[in-house]
C-alpha cells in the first residue's frame, strides 16, 4: 500500500501542476523510456483488469486526489493513457 501511495504522490508532484496547467492539450503518448515499474503501477491500480482505474479502485489504494490529477478527461476512469501521461 505504501508503495502505491509513494507512486501516486511522485507522479502527483513531478506533473501535477503542469497537468493543470495544460488543460485540454493532447496527450502525449508513452516514450519507449516509460519504465516497466510505471506499467506495473498501472496494473497494480488495476485490479479488476478493464484497462482502467476507476475511483473505487483509488480509492482502496488510497490515493484520491491523485485519482483528480490524473483522470484528464473528467470520465471517472483513469486509462493507461492519461496515467502514462508526460508533458510535452
Amino acid at each position: 500500500m505504501k508503495a502505491k501511495s509513494a507512486l501516486f504522490l511522485a507522479l502527483a508532484l513531478t506533473s501535477g501542476a503542469a497537468l493543470a496547467e495544460m488543460g485540454a492539450e493532447e496527450l502525449v503518448p508513452p516514450s519507449a523510456s516509460s519504465s516497466a515499474s510505471g506499467q506495473n503501477g498501472f496494473e497494480q491500480l488495476d485490479q479488476d483488469g478493464d484497462g482502467r482505474i476507476s475511483r473505487e479502485e483509488a480509492r482502496e489504494a488510497a490515493l484520491p486526489e491523485a485519482f483528480i490529477i490524473l483522470d484528464r478527461d473528467h470520465n471517472g476512469e483513469i486509462s493507461r493513457q492519461e496515467f502514462n501521461f508526460r508533458p510535452r
